[in-house]
């Protein structure tokens, strides 16, 4: 007769268990860089949080949240981001990858 194991190992192992949290980390850890690709952008347009989230007509928070690596974006947002940034969305991802071969 099989052994079974129980439904927690079984769930741990189906879904990563330890490599999953290790992998949390590392998309926070991504986030937060992308947050810090987006201030240095913002700053040196010589732009505050809320001139950008008032380009975006988004509040402030919105803005706050994705600088601190706590929101994530998908590709338009990042486009439109950058765009009220006057700056290059390409050129802040390559800014991006450079930053996350270290």
């Amino acid at each position: 007769m099989q052994t079974r194991r129980p439904l927690s190992s079984a769930m741990k192992s189906r879904h990563g268990g330890a490599d999953r949290v290790s992998t949390k980390a590392k998309l926070a850890e991504e986030l937060k860089l992308l947050g810090d690709v987006l201030v240095r952008a913002r700053e040196r347009a010589g732009l505050k949080q809320s001139d950008v989230a008032t380009r975006l007509a988004v509040p402030a928070s919105y803005l706050s949240k994705v600088e601190n690596g706590t929101r994530r974006l998908d590709v338009i947002e990042l486009i439109q981001i950058a765009e009220a940034m006057d700056s290059d969305p390409a050129e802040l991802i390559r800014v991006l990858q450079k930053a996350l071969r270290r």
